[in-house]
């Protein structure tokens, strides 16, 4: 019995729902560049392990909780943040059931690895590994893991194709698959344990970003007074008056978490919605311009430039390709 996996690859940035996540993800790019995304899971007996790469910078942010633990260690460290923790090398992130997520990188593209439990799978064998119960939290668990583990969790896609070459009998690889599924389960318990015992050596101590977590809740804020106004023309004034502080703490904010300015994020933002809406539509029943109108664009020459330099193609075209 080989071990199942399944591959995607995705160009377009509104094919990234999420499904794979076991949620429903909203990606918004921070840049212009053609958008490339591949994706590789694993299935070990309800234990799904991801092997991710963008080819670019991203905001994420979750529409519905996962309702799972899902532990995720980037290759390397990146400019952004994780749930409002700072992304270095080795350290891994373990969020529980129902958490509310959101992400941003920055810098270029990225890759990242991820472990997806189960509660019912995990909680048992915490229990059985420490002799206590695993108390469910509502906070972002991280830990930093040795550098042989950090190269496990990144050699996943090589060790499966090794794994299901036909040499090997039945038997070998139910033991096989056996040890990959522990090893997965006991990184996630080992680094919710001791982040929770705060068993942190001298490089975990580093400080977090200042003030990571107040800009952090002041994009979310301005982002969903945005998409609660979707046909509103937004200024800055508006922005400062929803987050109730100064244009300069607000362009500050933004640019600390996603490098970029509120207004351009915004932007991003709601031409991502337009291009989501265009692929839903039939090309018969509607038009570019009544599209744009649902999301505040009113100068259709700079919309339709806009639409472009983000997605490499006119919003015309776009509607024609779902016609």
């Amino acid at each position: 019995m080989k071990i199942q996996t399944m591959s995607q690859i995705i160009t377009d940035p509104s094919d990234w729902d999420g499904s794979l996540f076991g949620t429903s993800l909203e990606l918004v790019q921070l840049t212009g560049a053609e958008f490339r995304s591949s994706q590789t899971v694993i299935e070990l007996d309800g234990i799904k392990l991801l092997s991710l790469f963008v080819n670019q910078s991203i905001m994420v942010r979750s529409r519905l909780p996962a309702r799972r633990y899902v532990a995720t260690l980037f290759d390397t460290a990146h400019g952004g943040h994780f749930a409002g923790e700072r992304i270095d090398a080795r350290r891994v992130f373990v969020m529980p059931p129902t958490f509310d997520f959101d992400s941003c990188i920055n810098d270029g593209a990225f890759s990242s690895s991820s472990i997806f439990v189960p509660p019912e799978q995990l909680e048992p064998y915490y229990q059985t590994l420490f002799g206590e119960s695993l108390v469910q939290s509502s906070a972002l668990s991280s830990a930093m893991i040795d550098l042989e583990s950090s190269c496990w969790v990144a050699s996943w896609p090589e060790f499966i194709d090794q794994f299901n070459r036909d040499d090997l009998g039945s038997e070998q690889r139910l033991k096989i698959q056996g040890a990959l599924r522990d090893r997965a389960l006991m990184l996630v318990a080992y680094s919710i344990r001791r982040s929770m015992a705060g068993e942190n050596s001298e490089f975990e101590l580093a400080e977090k970003p200042t003030g990571l977590a107040k800009s952090r809740a002041l994009v979310r804020v301005a982002e969903d007074y945005s998409k609660e106004r979707p046909r509103e023309h937004l200024r800055m004034i508006d922005l400062c008056e929803a987050t109730q502080v100064s244009e300069r703490t607000l362009q500050y904010a933004f640019k600390k978490c996603l490098g970029i300015s509120p207004m351009n994020y915004l932007k991003r933002h709601r031409l991502h919605q337009v291009r989501y809406k265009l692929k839903q539509c039939r090309f018969e029943e509607t038009t570019v311009t009544s599209v744009a109108c649902q999301f505040g664009f009113f100068h259709f020459g700079d919309f339709s430039q806009s639409y472009k330099t983000q997605f490499g193609e006119l919003p015309s075209e776009t509607l024609r390709q779902v016609g």
